[in-house]
């Protein structure tokens, strides 16, 4: 846990640096800094001319739109992305699909380092609050994308930029309350580039949230330091993050019978296993820091080396009240009493992760001379890869039982994993005077992973398991007429399964990898004045891993191989200025999302055996055939020496969508609209300080929507369970389901105030 002392420790060390190092560097010596961009090598990163489809975040629009809820919340005008949150109003844990695909499928890097966690493939912006105060931009792809460090990226892939160098020195206190307690208050400020070249910079944030639902509390803290030495050929940048989460649990979902009910829609069943009051511990509690070097050099003769190294600790726990629980499961001794033996007991669990992630990215740019004719300027040429391994200790213990033989703070299982992720890559782009682009990206992967697992013989046994991707993508992009541009993209990637895949399984019934064939196709017209651009896509899967109800030969739930599955959709994404004033935007996402044939299995709780049902054309879960975002910008006034205000109105519309892949409507999630209310004012002070303030009011019209959820579906012809446990509703013919759900908040605010020194 970071200490009060350590969190206030690094802010007057922070402040120390400032006092210390404030004089800048003078205009005449200070280096060029768009030198220094043509140093910083952002491989993984798809420029202005590049056929992926991509969306990319100012640091203008972050300091124009960020408060307080986390990344997924701040990128909602994506096209095709769908935003939830756990605790329902956007702090602690949250999440976001992009084009049906869930974080584990989306890639996730900072300064092209992989932040998702190597084993499950999932994304935790809890782990690191406030994260987007030190982006200088945020950039979205969408399909493939370029070739990436890590996890590969299906639904699409997320790169932050840290690596600006502020030429000034700079100081931003910034404090926002709102909603259900809500405040978050945050120290920003940096040297500058000083006479030597080095600067410095440092944030300290600590976010709090009693949340929408229930206990669903959050209170989390971070710092970001950076050093860095800016040369005229080469520049070191040092970061150094960490970030603390303390949260109450809130991943169970509220259960369906409960839903409609307004006093127990916020209920939340985390901790009520013990009796009386809930468990008032029930919480995650974990801590990350990751350290992150850059090295960039300018070679000489349009050579552009780059070297990053990282490295990441975390560690933490979940703690849980369990009751009647059997302490053979947890290799306990029975408490015998006469000649009875008690085997059931009440107890508190924690469930340890204790983690390392290092490694090393490079990338080697040639900017080519020209010499073809038929060539606007030479080649680029782009060698990179990478190398990271990941190790991970999983261990549970009891730390209280009511049973006196109990061995308290003993572990009940402790088992190790290692990943190895290793890749390289050529980019080759060309641009030729005809205003044709073109892009060849071949990327070679190799994972090794060992764990713990299950043998043919049920025995937990240390297992590896190895793969080999090749992951081609090929694009153009024409700039046929002023303004106006076409591109064709055309990549195929491969994932490998996550942590669970393979230990809660044998050899025999472990899942493949799966692939995706990407095909996108865009037409674009930009000037001044107005953007629009139409992207229609083509994902095609073999073997998508997904959940059909099936146990395997262990008796283990996982997820298991989709043969054939696809997305076919378009979006459109467009925004004008009507009026020196008046900017209007916004996108829609049509698509077609199916699985060609779905088997789920389904248990029958009466035989104990499972009955199969197969669907045909089956709509993919969590996937809305219609997602569309609009906004109205009008700015009452912009004087930039001044003063400025400005009103934004948008709306978000996400279509039906399924829990499961059958399509059926007990496992449908109705469609929402919303609309929300921003207000922007800036201005100076007599004294010179900037100071911003931003009011919002979300979900103006109090809408009940329900973002996320999961379902069971199984067959019970003689006994019904709806009695006792909230979670089951009634089908028809003697199928039940068992349904959790996350809505979100309802009508909330939350006011900002950046003060700028």
């Amino acid at each position: 846990m970071v200490t009060s002392f350590h969190f206030y420790g690094k802010m007057a060390l922070s402040l120390l640096l400032l006092y210390v190092f404030h004089t800048p560097i003078s205009a005449q010596t200070q280096p060029d800094t768009n030198q220094l961009k043509t140093v910083v090598i952002q491989a993984t990163r798809a420029g202005a001319g590049s056929a992926v489809p991509h969306t990319n975040f100012s640091e203008k629009f972050i300091e124009q739109n960020y408060q307080a809820q986390d990344i997924p919340f701040l990128l909602s005008n994506v096209p095709s992305l769908v935003e939830t949150s756990d605790a329902g109003a956007g702090i602690g844990y949250t999440g976001m699909r992009l084009r049906g695909s869930d974080q584990s499928r989306i890639n996730v890097t900072i300064n092209g380092v992989p932040l998702n966690d190597a084993e499950s493939q999932q994304m935790f912006w809890v782990d690191l609050p406030d994260l987007a105060a030190s982006a200088n931009e945020i950039q979205v792809q969408r399909g493939v994308g370029t070739s990436t460090n890590g996890s590969a990226a299906f639904g699409g892939s997320i790169n932050l930029d840290l690596s600006k160098v502020r030429p000034d020195a700079y100081a931003r206190l910034s404090n926002s309350v709102g909603s259900f307690n809500s405040r978050k208050h945050a120290l920003s400020l940096g040297t500058g580039l000083l006479k030597n070249g080095f600067s410095f910079t440092g944030r300290l944030s600590q976010i709090q949230s009693d949340g929408y639902i229930d206990r669903a509390s959050s209170k989390l803290r971070s710092y970001h330091l950076t050093a860095a030495h800016v040369g005229e050929k080469q520049s070191i940048l040092f970061h150094t993050l960490s970030g603390h989460e303390l949260t109450y649990q809130a991943w169970y979902g509220v259960p369906a019978q409960y839903i409609d009910d307004p006093e127990l829609r916020t209920y939340n069943p985390a901790g009520t296993e013990k009796s009386g009051e809930p468990h008032e511990n029930e919480v995650d509690d974990y801590t990350q820091t990751h350290y992150l070097l850059h090295f960039k050099r300018d070679l000489n003769k349009g050579l552009f080396l780059q070297l990053n190294g990282h490295y990441t600790k975390g560690f933490g726990f979940y703690e849980q009240y369990k009751a009647d629980q059997d302490v053979r499961t947890y290799a306990f001794p029975a408490f015998t009493l006469g000649d009875t033996s008690l085997y059931e007991t009440d107890l508190i669990r924690r469930r340890n992760l204790d983690n390392d992630f290092y490694g090393g990215t490079f990338a080697l740019r040639w900017d080519a001379p020209v010499n073809p004719p038929a060539l606007k300027r030479g080649p680029i040429i782009t060698l990179g890869g990478a190398w990271n391994q990941y190790k991970g200790r999983h261990f549970g213990e009891v730390i209280w039982a009511n049973l006196s033989t109990a061995p308290i703070n003993s572990k009940y299982y402790d088992n190790d994993g290692l990943k190895t992720d290793w890749n390289t890559y050529t980019q080759i782009n060309l641009s030729f005077r005809n205003g044709l682009q073109a892009m060849m990206d071949l990327q070679y992967r190799n994972v090794a992973y060992t764990f713990t697992g299950i043998n043919n013989q049920l025995e937990r046994v240390d297992q590896t398991v190895t793969h080999n991707f090749f992951n081609p993508k090929f694009g153009l992009n024409w700039s046929f007429a002023p303004g106006w541009s076409s591109a064709i993209f055309y990549g195929i990637g491969h994932r490998e399964p996550n942590r669970d895949d393979y230990t809660q399984s044998t050899p025999n019934s472990r899942p493949e990898a799966e692939s995706m064939r990407d095909l996108e196709l865009t037409l674009q017209s930009q000037s001044s004045t107005h953007r629009v651009a139409a992207t229609v896509f083509y994902m095609d899967y073999t073997n998508q891993l997904v959940l059909d109800g099936s146990i395997n030969d262990v008796g283990a739930y996982i997820r298991t191989n989709l043969e054939d599955s696809y997305r076919l959709g378009i979006e459109l994404d467009a925004s004008t200025r009507i009026h020196p004033r008046i900017q209007l935007a916004g996108n829609i996402a049509l698509s077609r999302n199916k699985a060609r044939e779905f088997t789920n299995y389904l248990d029958n709780w009466d035989t104990g055996l499972q009955e199969t049902e197969t669907f045909t054309n089956t709509d993919l879960s969590f996937s809305p055939g219609f997602i569309g975002r609009y906004e109205i910008q009008y700015d009452l006034f912009k004087d930039k020496d001044r003063h400025q205000l400005s009103l934004n109105w948008n709306g978000k519309y996400v279509g039906k969508q399924y829990l499961d892949n059958t399509q059926q409507e007990a496992s449908a999630l109705d469609p929402w609209l919303v609309h929300n209310l921003r207000i922007n004012y800036s201005f100076s002070s007599p004294a010179g300080q900037k100071i911003h303030l931003i009011g919002s009011l979300n979900n103006l019209f109090d809408t009940q929507f329900i973002s996320n959820g999961w379902i069971y579906r199984y067959r019970s012809p003689s006994y019904d369970d709806r009695p006792y446990n909230p979670y089951t509703r009634k089908e028809a013919n003697g199928n039940y389901n068992q349904t959790g759900y996350f809505p979100q908040a309802g009508r909330n605010w939350m006011l900002s105030l950046m003060l700028d020194f």
